[in-house]
């Protein structure tokens, strides 16, 4: 089953219904853990990978009760390390491939966010002893289904003070709207959208391929980033508004990061809850640390520029096992050190007021965002290109054609950076509410007539 098939749309509403003909007090202790438990075996790949999940889960949980017996200091290190060593082992990652059994590891789905959920809980935790999980608490708040495949990344505290209120949360007609809205336009923006440019995409990319055409390879550079935000957005609004059915709602992921002026400024648009998990769990401890180290103010802007570095290059491991992502996470660091260490540089020469303005103007703008997308583009481009693919790329283009390439995508996005992107309200005519998402259905179901998806899986469900 995936999420934008017919067997979701049919488990949705099953679970819809359990859970709302439940009684009341059942429905966060009972009704949302079965569902939960029955859309881990549905999406699971095997009964083994299954166990191997539920393993995980089981293993989070016990770190949770040795945090909460508030040993030593030097336990929840132990206990965090723990965690990412099995996290890896069950993952597969190459550099742990010594370890018992790891050749025999089956494939699982959900790990890495039910990672960053777990490092999260178990760290709060030491910080507020209150917190103290139940062991139904831990397994629906990790595995929950809205957020298990490709997030977003929920708190532990927001999640257990919804599903205190899922005993009260009554179903009427504006949350049921605005959940098949929500729904309606995620499918919009994947089975029409995303399918389209990932069309682009792929065709560029066989142009770029076959013969030297640099054009055509920032094309496919910038539809595959197109593909990329249609298809990750609009997975985000499908569970999002299947998430409202039961009383959930989710933190926002995306907040329109196509209008980003700065490399730092995407990541803060652009999938928000993880950005905001390793600024507080990773940037924000390790920049400490660095500062107590060296205190001077005159590293600063240094040790800003080191820690930025570190925790895009862990934002890339994490994506990923293998040397694609590896590479992937250095470029990604590379961007934001030479983003933070520019900034902090140009705010030391000329002030941050005069930075600021000049940050503002129109033609700084339209450089800045120019090249925020080239480099970005860029970045990413070993999430689709095999290692011998860009090294032939490389070798054929030469660093002219690369230029040029990378020239075009600043051609195209530098000016947009003076484009105006409003905002539309959702009206509140439910007459218009109900036409506006019949109207997408039909979009849709036109769409995937003339052209059917050649596969239902989300691009970012193999994180």
């Amino acid at each position: 089953m995936t999420i934008n098939s017919l067997e979701f749309l049919g488990f949705v509403a099953a679970a819809a219904m359990a859970f709302h003909f439940a009684p009341c007090r059942w429905r966060a202790r009972g009704a949302w853990p079965l569902t939960t438990l029955a859309f881990l075996g549905l999406t699971g790949p095997s009964w083994a990978a299954l166990l191997a999940v539920l393993g995980f889960m089981v293993a989070i949980w016990l770190a949770t009760r040795i945090v909460a017996l508030r040993s030593g200091p030097g336990t929840l290190p132990l206990l965090l390390a723990a965690i990412v060593l099995i996290f890896g082992w069950l993952k597969g990652y190459s550099l742990l491939s010594w370890l018992p059994f790891a050749a025999n590891v089956p494939t699982t789905i959900g790990l890495s966010y039910m990672l960053l959920r777990g490092l999260q809980l178990l760290v709060d935790m030491r910080e507020d002893p209150t917190l103290r999980p139940a062991a139904g608490e831990v397994f629906s708040f990790l595995a929950s289904w809205p957020c298990l495949v490709s997030g977003p990344i929920q708190r532990f505290q927001e999640f257990r003070a919804q599903l205190e209120g899922m005993q009260s949360f009554r179903l009427d007609d504006d949350v049921l709207v605005e959940s098949l809205g929500r729904m309606a336009r995620g499918w919009l923006l994947v089975l029409v959208c995303g399918d389209f440019f990932r069309h682009v995409w792929l065709g560029l990319k066989a142009i770029a391929l076959e013969e030297v055409y640099p054009l055509a390879f920032g094309g496919a550079q910038l539809a595959f980033l197109a593909y990329l935000f249609c298809d990750f957005a609009g997975y985000t609004d499908i569970v999002f508004g299947a998430a409202r059915l039961f009383g959930l709602r989710l933190p926002e992921n995306f907040d329109r990061p196509y209008e980003s002026r700065s490399f730092l400024e995407f990541w803060g648009r652009w999938h928000m809850t993880m950005s905001d998990w390793f600024k507080t769990y990773v940037f924000s401890p390790l920049l400490m640390a660095l500062t107590a180290r060296w205190p001077s103010a005159g590293t600063a802007n240094a040790l800003a520029t080191v820690a930025f570095f570190a925790t895009f290059f862990l934002v890339g491991l994490w994506h990923g096992t293998t040397k694609a992502f590896i590479l992937a996470g250095l470029l990604l660091g590379l961007g934001a050190s030479v983003n933070q260490w520019y900034r902090g540089a140009a705010r030391g020469r000329i002030g941050k007021r005069a930075f600021d303005a000049m940050a503002q103007g129109p033609a700084y703008g339209m450089a800045a965002k120019g090249l925020t997308f080239a480099y970005l583009c860029g970045a990413i481009v070993p999430l689709w290109m095999q290692g011998q693919e860009m090294r032939s790329v490389a070798g054929r283009y030469g660093l002219v054609g690369l230029a040029i390439s990378q020239g075009f995508i600043f051609a195209l996005a530098a000016p947009t950076a003076a484009v105006r992107h409003p905002r539309i309200p959702w009206p509140r005519s439910m007459v218009f509410r109900c036409f506006l998402i019949a109207l997408a259905v039909v979009i849709i179901e036109m769409y995937v007539f003339l052209f059917p998806p050649a596969d239902g899986r989300f691009f970012y469900q193999q994180y």
